[in-house]
């Protein structure tokens, strides 16, 4: 069991957003290290969860790839590393990744820019989506409505040629027969 600051996971979308990496790299670089053996914790909906160590070994990777390293060998690297020594620290640079914590008040939650940045980025991006489907769908139903009422009015002229092609074999036939 994890203690401490070690307890708090994080998401894909938030790591990469720290970590100034896209989703897909950072889902690249992760499957890499999965490939060496590495072991995301995951949870119910089977999403990798990030705690500190996780980050740091991405971080690593980040480093070792800048330095012309291809993701498979620096994830190798990084999956050695981590069986040698259990945090990526080192001693040229003690803490490759740092949180930023939110400060917790008998009055509330205090956060950082970043963190209230990247709060309402999320929230901005859910609420986007969400308006995003709402007018998918309303396009769907008055797409529907339209072609409704096109087909009604296709099968009603339909039958007025129907009907008046009847009416004048009618009026032929009576003169073909007189």
């Amino acid at each position: 069991m994890r203690s401490g600051r070690e307890n708090i996971g994080y998401f894909t979308k938030t790591v990469s957003d720290k970590l100034q990496i896209t989703l897909s790299k950072l889902r690249r670089m992760t499957l890499a290290l999965e490939k060496k053996g590495y072991v995301f914790t995951r949870n119910k909906s089977n999403q990798r969860i990030y705690f500190d160590s996780d980050i740091m070994a991405v971080q690593r990777m980040i480093t070792l790839m800048r330095r012309g390293h291809t993701i498979e060998t620096s994830a190798g690297e990084v999956v050695n590393q981590c069986s040698a020594t259990p945090e990526l620290r080192t001693e040229e640079n003690p803490s490759l990744f740092e949180w930023e914590e939110p400060e917790i008040t008998e009055t509330g939650i205090s956060l950082s820019a970043s963190q209230f940045r990247l709060m309402v980025e999320q929230v901005a991006a859910t609420a986007a989506e969400k308006t995003a489907e709402e007018v998918v769908q309303k396009y769907d139903r008055e797409m529907e409505r339209r072609i409704e009422l096109r087909d009604r009015a296709l099968v009603t002229r339909l039958r007025e040629i129907s009907e008046t092609g009847r009416r004048r074999r009618g009026w032929l036939s009576r003169m073909i027969r007189h």
